[in-house]
């Protein structure tokens, strides 16, 4: 009797002591939770697979970091299908087919929060300023060297050709290595 109480209290210390589900995800792999929040039973997919028996409604998925994956309610990718590059923590899917697709990071976006050559300027009797400078093909780019004396005679050649006689001010913005002109005030006479 003392032996089985033993073994009964070994038992429940390794239970205690090993985990329960790991936390580390393996790349190509997507793991189906019946649960919110990553919870509840599970189904773990390994690449393309045209037809996969989930006996639950899915209510969480996982993925690996900078994976993307396909999980389609009808067998051989069939359906509305949901594709996703995150985990998915509270969703609502019937899923029979699911399979890995290429990651793309969401690319920034270039500047161009007004038509071209329609951004706002604030006009006054000597000066006028622009804080995203455009014209007919959009914003205006100032040098890819991206040197001051650079920007100001980018600077200079926009005010021209918005009839003052040169630029004041000038700032350059860098999106996706592109640099713009930024910050520009234009005037009738050079303050510098």
């Amino acid at each position: 009797m003392a032996l089985i109480r033993k073994l009964a209290w070994l038992a429940l210390g390794a239970a205690l002591v090993l985990p329960v589900a790991s936390s580390a995800q393996r790349a190509n792999q997507l793991i189906l939770y019946s649960d919110i929040g990553f919870r509840g039973r599970t189904i773990t997919v390994s690449g393309n697979q045209t037809l996969v028996n989930v006996p639950f409604t899915v209510r969480s998925a996982r993925i690996a970091p900078r994976e993307a994956w396909q999980v389609c309610p009808l067998p051989a990718f069939q359906g509305p299908c949901n594709t996703f590059q995150e985990n998915q923590a509270n969703v609502l899917w019937r899923v029979s087919s699911a399979r890995p697709r290429t990651f793309e990071p969401t690319p920034t976006p270039l500047p161009s929060p007004v038509p071209p050559g329609t951004a706002p300027s604030l006009r006054g009797m000597g000066s006028e300023f622009f804080p995203q400078p455009s014209d007919r093909n959009g914003r205006v780019e100032s040098c890819a060297q991206a040197t001051a004396r650079c920007a100001q005679q980018s600077a200079d050649r926009f005010c021209q050709s918005r009839g003052w006689t040169a630029s004041a001010h000038e700032l350059q913005e860098t999106v996706n290595r592109r640099n713009f002109l930024a910050d520009v005030l234009c005037t009738q006479t050079r303050t510098r």
